[in-house]
């Protein structure tokens, strides 16, 4: 098994630019990944899946790892490693691995990481709240996004991203709310959790900072996680950055003027949480948000994806068909996931 020194673990609230972020520092020569998100990784454990768990949330905390469930995720992430050409490490080099890691659902799982990786480096990823807010509202009209298909008490039929504490209390809310919860929770966990780790091991960036001037971002960055500004990144960030797998549709300047309306609704409430992201952000000498609500000249909102009229059955473990995609969102069918779990 591999040794990981100081990992490197991504975190944000979904739709922030982590993929981004991510793929960006990815192309570093001495950066190792699993070559994607851990959601298998993780949540294939029975004891970490959310079905497993009752479909609580996705958080995870220090109380969840014992010895033995440390042992076998060290050995994941360790077999699952490869450079970004797909290259697996050498497994006779004694190099202790620098390991980077990104899923949005690390927002909710900081301490559980901080126990897996005792010298772990975090970077905290934050996006103008509007812009984000209003992106997780696209992800969930894409359905591109779809974490838990027939979520078990949820009447929207699938339930899209990270799965907060409390999500019950959004049955039957509009999409902007949705959205504004997962937004406020990822990101006050994220808080939350890094206020009881040494300040010198995480960093905060924001999105806006990385596409604006992305060399001068990652390179500080780079200095923030001792790695080296090679000349794989350098070509990288000298243009303009790639869009990221995961964009939905091309972005553009005040896109999210397309949800003013429904994002004006639920501005009042996300306040306690930008003034808190603020707060951190000018400590650390980054510009901070705007928290005026700012008037714009829009007629007529743009129509939500229309919300089904009928009466929708609660799903349970008990009703899921056996040949039914497992509602835990692995992929597999029910018979071969969690239907053996009964």
């Amino acid at each position: 098994m591999h040794q990981f020194d100081r990992p490197i673990i991504i975190l944000s609230a979904p739709r922030s630019g982590s993929t981004l972020l991510f793929e960006v520092l990815s192309k570093s020569q001495s950066i190792w990944t699993i070559g994607g998100e851990s959601h298998a990784l993780i949540e294939t454990i029975p004891k970490l899946n959310i079905a497993y768990r009752q479909f609580s949330s996705n958080a995870l905390t220090e109380q969840d790892i014992d010895d033995e469930l440390r042992q076998q995720l060290l050995l994941r992430f360790s077999d699952a490693l490869q450079d970004n050409h797909g290259n697996k490490p050498d497994s006779t080099d004694t190099t202790n691995i620098r390991f980077l890691e990104k899923t949005p659902k690390n927002s909710l799982r900081v301490d559980f990481f901080n126990a897996l990786f005792p010298d772990a480096l975090f970077i905290y990823l934050v996006r103008e709240p509007k812009e984000n807010i209003s992106s997780i509202m696209q992800a969930w009209r894409s359905n591109k996004f779809v974490t838990y298909p027939n979520l078990p008490g949820w009447d929207k039929r699938n339930w899209s991203l990270l799965l907060p504490e409390k999500w019950q209390q959004l049955n039957r809310q509009p999409l902007q709310s949705i959205a504004a919860f997962q937004w406020q929770a990822a990101n006050e966990a994220i808080m939350d959790s890094l206020q009881k780790i040494d300040s010198n091991r995480w960093c905060m960036v924001s999105y806006d900072q990385l596409i604006a001037d992305p060399a001068k971002t990652v390179k500080q960055l780079c200095q923030f996680t001792d790695t080296d500004f090679d000349p794989a990144l350098a070509q990288l960030c000298s243009k303009p950055l790639a869009h990221s797998r995961y964009t939905i549709s091309t972005p553009k300047p005040n896109k999210w003027l397309e949800n003013y309306h429904d994002i004006a609704k639920i501005w009042p409430s996300a306040s306690s949480t930008l003034n808190k992201i603020n707060h951190l952000l000018g400590e650390r000498g980054h510009p901070i948000y705007d928290t005026q609500w700012q008037q714009h000249d829009i007629a007529e909102p743009i129509a939500l994806t229309p919300e089904p009229t009928e009466k929708l059955a609660t799903p349970s473990e008990q009703n899921v068909s056996r040949n039914s995609p497992c509602p835990c969102g692995s992929g597999k069918r029910f018979k071969q996931c969690h239907g053996q779990l009964r």
